[in-house]
């Protein structure tokens, strides 16, 4: 009994968690709780539309959606096991003697009705197990639909990034072929050299072709999305042509706050109690199983006299089995079920510590994403001022030309780099509200 009741004790955190940090690290805003409606704070309606449309209609996850129908019909599969079985027959056989003489025939009817006892709760903790296996797929299904938003989140911004980049690269070009045109032109009139117009049409191509390249991304980023959205991948889609302005973080919560509020943690917790209960049930394999049978039954040679004759007779009957010999199966299935709770609880600790670095990690990110633009942003200014004097000393033929392309390319990184970043920081910002859990 003693054994049984270990079996039946709720089960605490391992001891790893007791020691969270108050806080994170890397934690910047407040200790307040993250926005709850997340998705409104970056102030674009059309992420309510596509994430509407992405949690109707992707495929992936109506197919988790049907693990969870699948979790479901197990329980009730090994709840079916706890109810009492029913079942009815009906038989006919035709009689001749060997020696010979009138052949007869017989019918027989029977009602049995059939009851496992469980003496040890082994049905109990089977049917518990199953009920937390289907709230751990209800989790999994809530934490896919979480990834399925912040991954439509994402692709937006991802859309809108590349074709920022596109136009910017289509502004260069217009500006490196104007330029070209006055170098020709120099170049007509004795003022400049042909190396510098062959220099400055080998840069009008360079940058033709980024322009090719960005077409192509923008592409790949457009059905990217639609393919979350289950759409035909055409890439035909209406986006804002700017990024929205990074909203400020009003808060991150505590270390300990993600237990709760991150859906994949109680999942890994939910399969920790479940493999628990299947602990709890192999062990009680070993112990004798106890069921209950009664049976009503009748025969007669005529169907409409069944169940209405003096041959109807009734059985009751109990039975006890205790396993003795099976070639230590039973021994071996409890073994492995033990084993799984270790397992189960191993793969818990990894998802919340891995779950804990996410949060870091971004919060880290975030404040090496801010210091980096705050630098390109000086950096294109000062590039772009550059820029315009190589040029204009390059006319007055006080550079040479090489100078001038320096000061283009380091002009037009900064440039794409600001456009970079500014998605990178949106990036971020969706990967650490969705690590930090809650309501998107």
């Amino acid at each position: 009994m003693l054994v049984l009741a270990a079996c039946t004790q709720q089960r605490q955190p391992p001891a790893n968690l007791q020691a969270l940090p108050e806080q994170y690290s890397s934690q910047s805003a407040p200790a307040a709780a993250p926005p709850e409606a997340w998705l409104d704070t970056f102030r674009t309606p059309v992420l309510h539309s596509l994430v509407d449309q992405a949690l109707a209609d992707n495929y992936l996850l109506s197919l988790q959606a049907a693990e969870v129908e699948v979790a479901r019909q197990q329980a009730r599969l090994v709840l079916a096991d706890r109810l009492p079985e029913l079942n009815s027959s009906l038989s006919a056989r035709r009689l001749r003697p060997v020696t010979g003489g009138r052949v007869s025939t017989q019918f027989d009817v029977a009602v049995d009705l059939g009851l496992d006892i469980d003496v040890w709760g082994r049905l109990a903790d089977q049917h518990r197990q199953a009920a937390l296996n289907l709230a751990a797929a209800r989790m999994d299904y809530l934490d896919a639909r979480r990834s399925l938003v912040a991954q439509t989140v994402s692709a937006v911004f991802s859309a809108i990034s590349a074709a920022q980049l596109q136009a910017l690269f289509n502004s260069r070009l217009h500006n490196l072929r104007q330029s070209l045109d006055v170098i020709e032109q120099g170049y007509r009139s004795g003022l400049n050299e042909a190396l510098d117009v062959y220099l400055a049409q080998t840069t009008v191509q360079q940058e033709r072709a980024n322009v090719a390249s960005q077409h192509q991304a923008i592409f790949s980023a457009n059905t990217s999305l639609q393919l979350l959205l289950a759409a035909y991948p055409d890439a035909r889609l209406e986006l804002p042509a700017e990024l929205p302005a990074l909203p400020p973080l009003t808060g991150t919560g505590l270390p300990v706050q993600l237990l709760q509020r991150r859906p994949d943690v109680q999942r890994a917790w939910l399969e920790l109690l479940a493999a628990d209960a299947g602990a709890a049930a192999a062990h009680k394999n070993l112990l004798p199983g106890v069921s209950f049978t009664t049976s009503l039954s009748d025969s007669d040679n005529a169907v409409r006299r069944l169940l209405d004759s003096g041959n109807l007779a009734w059985s009751a009957s109990a039975s006890v089995l205790q396993p003795l010999f099976q070639g230590g199966r039973l021994r071996a299935l409890q073994a492995q079920a033990e084993l799984r709770v270790v397992q189960a609880e191993q793969r818990y600790l990894d998802t919340v510590f891995s779950a804990l670095a996410e949060v870091e990690n971004e919060l880290n990110n975030a404040l090496s994403l801010e210091e980096q633009l705050q630098a390109f942003s000086a950096a294109q200014t000062n590039a772009e001022a550059a820029l315009e004097l190589a040029f204009d000393q390059y006319q007055r033929g006080l550079v040479t030309y090489t100078t001038v392309l320096e000061s283009q390319r380091r002009a037009f990184d900064a440039q794409t780099t600001l456009v970079q970043l500014r998605n990178q920081q949106l990036q971020s910002r969706v990967i650490l509200l969705q690590a930090l859990g809650g309501a998107f």
